[in-house]
């Protein structure tokens, strides 16, 4: 996933999304935070930068699926659902939108009660174990509740909790003050305590509460009591800090490191904090009764009947708009550029619609397969697609940063007959050949002459090669980062290398999973030229890293080139024009489906998208 990160829950799920943000920065050392849904539909904007965690126990909620819907069809970058049921209502939901993945991981453990203490400790675990994998990190994390709080028996943790913590629950309110890693803990322990109706609960963190939230004591230090996460990189401060409280505030301490580990501690001690403020009252957090009117409050529909306008599914003119401006048309329509930008957008249309496309050239990657399908072959719709526009007489041209694999993945998918019907440029257009030689491309594992001093200079950064996977052939150089949490260092260490040392003799290039650098006269807009010698009319271009250092830049920065996923800021070009909610192979899809040909072998693209009076 890439950042930042919206993590969405509400009541129990919020401390899921508070432990997937925490877990997100860590891991991507990138901006990560835990909204409600309700937070996020008021961030239309930000969603189309952002990519999207909801966290959800039974993926039944009205809520959780609003979350889907909106923030699919607002062009999050990629939207995740953590869910312990499987085949949940979220699932059906999720299966109508290419952008949005369901991971269901039913728990062995017997069904929630009122405060969903199982399906958040499960869903804790597993993103903790996920986020420690993706960032080549190694704790190790324990099964056991009580062995990741630092005991030997749940039960005796409870005990010992309940007797340290009784001159706390003597107090109306108490103040829980957290650190950064702790954060999800408090928000626990907040809301446990809340929902339970048990205390009245006070958040902050401890210079936020430096900064008045004191006062309170200062006003009601016997009505009073703190509850302290202290954390190893926050102790100095927590102890300066809780040495000023006066004596006769009870004070509830719990130390934990600063990492996932910690974090998790920190949670199962919200949990015993909670069993035992229920038990100084002797009410059953888990069974504390909803009155009725809870129950209608928890089951209105916030995205049906009563959603706000902001949430209501965008058009599909709106959406085009924004995708290429990066922000709202509100914002466009108050700044006093939305009229020139609706202009931009109908004359692409206008000169789209009015071309005569004798081929199409496709990136690969993230155009005709999606990154888990890289290792396979086409898929069918795919497959039947191409074969439909070579059926009819259409030149295909493939470009693609990889080399043999794709040779292969089309030569088992598609009748061998329309092999001189297709053209691929290899390694970024550095090779290209006629898909029916299978000689090439040339996969030597030595770089060409142009190329190796930029080649040496990789190889000898230390660093490079510590984060790093460095694949050598004749006319490019790949280099895969070995954690996700490295790519943004690897790519500055690239660009040194190619940018700043040799400059005007290389080029580097990203796509979805690697960096390419290459030649400077190498480019994907080779492909095009070589089939623009062979056939009349025009070539369609499609592919999804369109933004510049996007593989596909210079490939969609003709006019008639279409975006299933990043766009570049030129207003005559790369558009993405595809439904909401569709990206990758889907949007690609939905492009071919709109292609009419005629008995000619001329293709005529017919889109839905209005001309003119929308808005």
């Amino acid at each position: 996933m890439a950042g930042p990160l919206l993590a969405v829950g509400s009541g129990g799920s919020f401390t899921t999304a508070a432990v997937a943000a925490s877990l997100f920065r860590t891991a991507s050392s990138n901006l990560a935070f835990a909204v409600t849904p309700q937070e996020l539909s008021a961030q239309r904007s930000a969603i189309r930068q952002a990519s999207v965690l909801i966290a959800t126990a039974s993926g039944s909620n009205p809520d959780a699926i609003g979350v889907l819907k909106t923030a699919s069809v607002n062009d999050a970058r990629v939207v995740v659902s953590l869910c312990t049921k499987i085949n949940s209502k979220l699932s059906i939901e999720a299966a109508k939108h290419s952008n949005v993945f369901v991971e269901e991981f039913p728990i062995p453990s017997q069904g929630d009660g009122f405060l969903a203490v199982n399906s958040l400790w499960a869903s804790s675990v597993l993103l903790t174990r996920a986020f420690q994998q993706a960032s080549g990190l190694k704790l190790r994390i324990s099964k056991k509740l009580a062995t990741v709080a630092g005991v030997t028996k749940w039960n005796s943790l409870i005990a010992k909790v309940a007797k340290d913590s009784e001159d706390i629950w003597q107090r109306k309110t108490t103040i829980v003050l957290y650190g950064p890693t702790s954060y999800a803990a408090a928000v626990d322990v907040e809301s446990k305590l809340t929902e339970a109706a048990l205390q009245n609960v006070a958040l902050a963190d401890y210079r936020h509460f430096a900064h008045g939230r004191h006062h309170w004591i200062a006003k009601h230090s016997g009505q009073t009591s703190v509850i302290a996460f202290v954390e190893d990189d926050e102790r100095k401060l927590a102890d300066r800090t809780l040495s000023e409280i006066p004596d006769d505030v009870p004070v509830f301490r719990i130390d934990l490191t600063s990492d996932a580990l910690g974090m998790l501690k920190g949670l199962s001690y919200a949990f015993s904090l909670t069993a035992a403020a229920g038990e100084s009252v002797s009410i059953d957090p888990g069974r504390p009764g909803v009155p009725s009117f809870g129950r209608k409050i928890y089951r209105l529909n916030a995205y049906g009947n009563l959603a706000p306008k902001q949430v209501q599914p965008p058009t599909r003119e709106t959406i085009a708009i924004e995708r290429k401006a990066r922000c709202s048309i509100q914002h466009l329509e108050r700044r006093g550029t939305l009229k020139s930008w609706l202009t931009a957008y109908q004359g692409f249309i206008e000169n789209l619609q009015a071309a005569k496309f004798s081929a199409v050239v496709f990136d690969y990657d993230g155009t005709l397969c999606s990154s888990a399908e890289r290792r396979s072959d086409l898929r069918p719709e795919v497959t039947d697609a191409i074969t439909n526009l070579l059926e009819s007489g259409m030149a295909i041209g493939i470009a693609t940063g990889r080399g043999k694999s794709v040779r292969e993945s089309f030569q088992n998918s598609l009748p061998k007959r329309f092999r001189d019907q297709i053209l691929v440029g290899y390694y970024n257009g550095g090779q290209i050949a006629p898909l029916s030689n299978s000689a090439m491309p040339d996969g030597t594992p030595k770089v060409s002459p142009e190329l190796s001093g930029v080649w040496s200079e990789l190889n000898s950064d230390k660093r490079l090669q510590q984060i790093a996977c460095l694949e050598g052939r004749l006319r490019q150089i790949t280099v895969e980062t070995k954690n996700s949490q490295d790519v943004e260092e690897c790519w500055e260490l690239i660009q040194h290398a190619t940018a700043s040392l040799f400059p005007g003799q290389v080029k580097a290039v990203r796509s979805s999973h690697s960096f390419d650098v290459v030649p400077v006269d190498v480019s994907k807009v080779d492909v095009m030229d070589a089939i623009n010698k062979e056939y009349n009319g025009d070539v369609l271009a499609i592919g999804d890293m369109g933004l510049w250092p996007g593989n596909d830049s210079e490939l969609l920065r003709n006019d008639f080139s279409l975006s299933v996923d990043e766009v570049s800021s030129d207003r005559n070009s790369c558009w993405n024009l595809a439904s909401p909610g569709l990206s990758g192979v889907e949007a690609t899809l939905e492009y071919l489906s709109r292609l009419k040909i005629s008995k000619t072998g001329i293709a005529r693209l017919k889109l839905p998208h209005k001309l003119e009076g929308f808005l």
